[in-house]
């Protein structure tokens, strides 16, 4: 396993039980509730591929917390599945990182499933980033961020954060200037949250593949 000269790194992966009409929601509107699921499960496919491939410590955050027993049957190969916290998305990924810390890991990163683009090198250069910097973003075209890197807890990264919106990126900058803390930004990646997010990477190797129209 990869782990820094030894060291414990950890990849925390969030993930929703992929069931139709309870994913992808914004998506679905446009293109039905059964669309909106392959869609979800080639993202989270590609995702958990990702992740394992990476060599690093990896554990599943699963929601709802009481799909976390049956998630190893649709989300494979996870070295640990936990259920996520209650409370809005700030509040799960707060949560989560304190988790991580306690378990000892030293560099922890927070992924999404919902982008084409990650790779394994995504994740090895985000972490040999951590060695350069307090905290590592990997921005979204839509204005969010798909990755969070810290080696520290950094509760006021996820308060007072307009979560779903196009500001989500720019409130986390704000907060990092304010602190004085250095960060590096990762290469820009597309996430699929609506249609034209689809139209803008459904030639990606994961979703070329679904031959929706």
């Amino acid at each position: 396993m990869r782990t820094g000269a030894g060291r414990h790194f950890e990849v925390i992966l969030f993930a929703r039980h992929p069931e139709a009409g309870r994913v992808k929601t914004r998506l679905a509107k446009d293109l039905g509730n059964r669309n909106a699921l392959r869609i979800y499960e080639a993202l989270l496919a590609h995702t958990l591929e990702t992740v394992r491939n990476s060599g690093y410590r990896n554990v599943l955050m699963v929601e709802p917390p009481d799909r976390t027993v049956d998630a190893g049957i649709w989300a494979p190969g996870m070295d640990s599945y936990l259920p996520q916290a209650p409370g809005d998305l700030g509040a799960r990924m707060s949560a989560a990182v304190k988790s991580a810390f306690a378990r000892g890991a030293e560099r922890v990163l927070l992924l999404g499933c919902d982008c084409p683009q990650i790779s394994k090198e995504s994740v090895i250069s985000s972490f040999k980033a951590l060695e350069a910097c307090d905290v590592v973003l990997g921005p979204c075209v839509d204005g969010g961020y798909y990755l969070l890197g810290l080696k520290e807890e950094r509760d006021s990264l996820f308060r007072s954060i307009p979560w779903s919106t196009g500001a989500v990126l720019e409130a986390t900058l704000n907060i990092l200037k304010k602190q004085t803390l250095s960060y590096i930004l990762q290469d820009k990646f597309s996430d699929v949250d609506t249609q034209e997010d689809f139209e803008r990477v459904r030639h990606l190797e994961p979703l070329k593949h679904l031959g929706i129209r």
